[in-house]
């Protein structure tokens, strides 16, 4: 055995160190022919990755905030990683690169390494961060490649930070808002304690449907925004109660405890949502003290979004490279099963009589089953597993995107389904690992926020260019370079009915706009059909190549990209809207309110109406709250700022909701005035007989709970005279089936209570409903009718024949026959207690009695109009 050599003789240490090449200022792009790739890496870059590099160089290199737009496929993360080991070595910064969620951090981890540029990975909490690793960054020998969370915190230990950089900046306002956001779930003590400590501030029959137990009447979408000078008001009774909570919870309250006052509180029956609607980022030093912040996005967006999510104002834009919107990212062959028509079986062919259920869902299973990897992508976790029960999907094929893992033992399965719920960015399945998806759902609403804009407010516009972006990313995911394909399978009648829109597709990029206005056309055929077509478009056989590249070309040279017409103000909007929540988190309210009043009244558009109601409101409740004094100014300059707001809300009924105008009743829109008056004569006159209404209430549910038209059909006049309308049934040829009318307003009802649940709803049934308000308008020797007069199709399919979408008038909607049951039941609940207290009424205190009533069963026509307009045909 040899002995180990003495101290003496071992071999001396020697001190050696690393130098890394001396970087000057020069271009971020020539430093890509200094670094020491791998041979995974890239040995070249493309064309709009260099120009990209040599513009942020030539113009942004000093800007504060800087975006830089490139789409799914084009190298984005490359660019980036260039950028940020330029200013590393270039300006000796320390850089972090944050990213969304830990698996996107690995994979820019993975790139760095193929690509030789120094990094280190610094997730989680920082007690297992590698202290090796944390001192490499903060020598400045490597990039630390981190997530959102580990800046938008409040004990952040990257906080000394020269140079930020965000990738998938698009997706950033989850991630940044919610370090500024407490939820507070339903089925908690501190559910009901909140509406104890705000007291009588809150409408108690709103109360009682949001505590009262589950039941097929309760109404899950309803979302309120709760008054914020009543807020502000009892803040000490609300920080008692949020003061109980524990764990994460309780550290967010801290976050929020000293700005309670300056949040929106937002709250449904599946709980509260308190937040400011802007994070105030800009008193967060890990994000504003780095010398630069760089946004890498697939889309910038065009209204405002970024500057938004961030809390951030001015962002300097380097555009997407102009070729780039051309050459695509890869084919991709939008299926539409809801779309394909029953095959036809000859007679006697055995085997049952086909519906179009059997057809759609067999369709569906048929194209997912062409390939042996498949994604599932929905807006939930309930939905992505309800699919994969309907699929069949054994638990071991299934994978989720939420593994920490990351996606490896999905990549590595030999057939396995991935179920990702909201992820519509940062999972890279390129070219085999999967060329099947499934994308089922509209990604709208991930909040409550987000859902009180667009369901109570109506301004469901503000965030169209959020949904188009998620609709654009989810699209990509199985598609990551120009010469990739993959089958896109779409479901659901929300998402079909969005696509189907032509305002919706000419916003698209050009490459997008001709493969999915050709996968809506070609579904429209035989489900077996479609089958094989996803077959064709999946192994690119020659069927795919002579017919479907030539078209898709064509559809692609012809295509404009046009943004929708209210991007530019939304855009101009958003640094007045940044400093006004600036200023109001401040508490600074006379500043604030001043600040809201200059964004009201640069919201000139007419379909930003309701988004102009609602920062009249916010400066009417921050003057009110800058009143506290006394002054009487301000007292005044709130009182005109409501009802500029109320003016402003015509045809929602949220702001009556969360604050009437002074010494108001319920009922000061016209149309419900009359409704009262007409309510108070029946239950003095035709409907005084107890037996006389319980035969009419009973007949009108039992007509609404059955789908023969006939009795349908006159159990919905029964219900527009309940409603205190004049309700006929217009006589004539392709006439409304009910008119419901008030003076001021107009609900014209169709029913197809007796088609099948499945199934398209036709051109023909749009197009004849366009025109029953203009009939009914020249019936009485109007020109037109009422404004804010609409029209409802009363049905059970929920999917619209793509073509009618594009030509349905603004004014129709979809309603189901559930729905119009509820109104009925809730309509014969409110006359049931009105019967109770009529003996002995009499006089205005009476009629004000009635106003109430049916406000509280929500059955007043302002009421009625909002819940029977949730789902319009084109969209708002």
């Amino acid at each position: 055995m040899t002995s180990d050599p003495q101290p003496s003789q071992r071999p001396r240490p020697r001190f050696r160190t690393r130098q890394e090449p001396v970087v000057t200022a020069a271009d971020p792009e020539s430093l890509f022919g200094e670094l020491p790739r791998t041979p995974q890496g890239v040995g070249a870059l493309w064309s709009h990755q260099a120009d990209q590099l040599r513009t942020y160089s030539e113009k942004h290199r000093d800007d504060l905030d800087v975006a830089l737009e490139l789409p799914t496929g084009s190298g984005k993360t490359l660019v980036g990683l260039l950028l940020a080991e330029w200013r590393r070595r270039a300006l000796s910064h320390r850089v972090v690169y944050a990213c969304p969620t830990k698996q996107l951090a690995r994979q820019v981890l993975n790139k760095a390494h193929q690509q030789g540029i120094s990094v280190v990975l610094l997730v989680g909490s920082h007690h297992e961060w590698d202290r090796a690793d944390l001192a490499r960054y903060t020598r400045g020998e490597a990039v630390a490649v981190t997530t959102y969370s580990s800046i938008f915190n409040f004990n952040s230990h990257l906080g000394d930070a020269q140079t930020l950089l965000f990738d998938d900046a698009h997706a950033a306002e989850g991630y940044v808002a919610e370090a500024w956001a407490l939820s507070v779930e339903r089925g908690r003590d501190v559910y009901t304690q909140l509406f104890d400590a705000l007291g009588d501030d809150v409408d108690p029959q709103f109360i009682t449907r949001m505590v009262a137990p589950d039941n097929v009447a309760a109404d899950s979408s309803e979302v309120r925004l709760l008054p914020v000078a009543a807020v502000a008001r009892r803040v000490g009774e609300v920080d008692a109660v949020l003061a109980t909570l524990q764990g994460n919870e309780a550290w967010r309250f801290r976050v929020l405890r000293a700005n309670l006052a300056s949040c929106l509180f937002y709250v449904a029956r599946s709980g509260f949502y308190i937040r400011p609607m802007i994070p105030p980022t800009f008193q967060h030093e890990p994000y504003t003290n780095p010398e630069q912040r760089i946004y890498l996005s697939a889309t910038l967006g065009e209204a405002g979004e970024l500057e938004r999510s961030f809390g951030r104002s001015p962002i300097s834009r380097v555009p997407v490279p102009p070729a780039w919107d051309r050459t695509g990212s890869g084919r991709r062959f939008f299926a539409f099963p809801e779309l394909a028509t029953p095959a036809v079986i000859p007679v006697g062919a055995g085997g049952g009589e086909t519906d179009d259920v059997t057809v759609h869902q067999t369709t569906l299973r048929q194209l997912l089953d062409l390939a042996q990897r498949r994604l599932i992508l929905t807006p939930d976790d309930r939905s992505a597993s309800a699919f994969a029960d309907d699929l069949d999907v054994p638990a071991e094929q299934r994978y989720t995107a939420k593994d920490e893992r990351g996606l490896q033992p999905f990549l590595t399965a030999p057939t396995g389904t991935l179920l990702a719920a909201n992820r519509y960015d940062g999972m890279d399945l390129a070219d085999e690992s999967c060329r099947m998806m499934l994308m089922a759902g509209l990604p709208t609403a991930s909040h409550l926020q987000d859902r009180f804009l667009e369901t109570k407010l109506r301004a469901g516009e503000v965030l169209h260019e959020r949904i188009r972006t998620r609709v654009i990313q989810g699209a990509g995911r199985c598609t990551r370079g120009p010469k990739d394909w993959a089958v896109v399978v779409v479901v659901g009648e929300d998402l079909l009915r969005f696509l189907s829109r032509g305002e919706v597709r000419s916003a698209l990029p050009v490459e997008l706009q001709a493969e999915v206005s050709f996968g809506l056309e070609v579904s429209q055929t035989a489900g077996e059909n479609l089958v094989l077509l996803g077959e064709s478009a999946l192994t690119q056989d020659n069927v795919w190549q002579e017919d479907a590249e030539p078209e898709l070309a064509a559809r692609r040279r012809d295509a404009v990209r046009s943004p929708s017409a209210h991007v530019g103000e939304l855009a101009d909007s958003a640094p007045r809207e940044i400093r006004a929540w600036a200023l109001a988190w401040q508490q600074d309210w006379e500043a604030a309110a001043r600040a809201a009043v200059e964004v009201m009244e640069n919201l000139t558009g007419s379909t930003l109406r309701s988004y102009r109601a609602l920062w009249a409101y916010l400066g009417s409740a921050w003057s009110a709250l800058a009143a506290a004094d006394g002054d009487s100014v301000k007292v005044q300059r709130s009182t005109e700022l409501l009802r500029t707001a109320h003016k402003a809300s015509t045809g929602t009924t949220w702001l009556k909701e969360v604050q009437p105008l002074p010494a108001a009743r319920i009922d000061v829109e016209p149309a419900d005035e009359e409704a009262v008056d007409r309510v108070v004569a029946l239950l003095a006159g035709p409907l005084r007989s107890a037996a006389k209404f319980s035969r009419d209430a009973a007949a009108m549910l039992a007509g609404l709970a059955q789908n023969n038209a006939t009795p349908y059909e006159a159990a919905l006049v029964t219900l527009g005279k309940l409603l205190g309308a004049n309700s006929f049934k217009p006589a004539g040829q392709g006439r409304a089936d009910a008119a419901w009318l008030w003076e001021p307003l107009w609900i014209s009802v169709e029913a197809k209570s007796e088609q099948d649940e499945e199934g398209l709803l036709s051109m023909g049934y749009v197009r004849q409903t366009n025109t029953q308000l203009a009939s009914l308008a020249a019936d009485t020797g109007m020109d037109a009718p009422p404004e804010g007069s609409v029209s409802v199709i009363v049905t059970p399919r929920s999917i619209v024949d793509p073509d009618a979408v594009p030509i349905a008038a603004s004014h129709v909607h979809l309603g189901s026959p559930k729905l119009v049951l509820d109104i009925a039941h809730d309509a014969d609940r409110a006359w049931k207690e009105l019967r109770g207290i009529a003996p002995g009424a009499t006089g205005e205190d009476w009629r004000q009695a009635v106003s109430e009533v049916l406000w509280q069963h929500r059955v007043l026509p302002t009421q009625v109009r909002e819940r029977l307009t949730r789902d319009p045909i084109r969209g708002r």
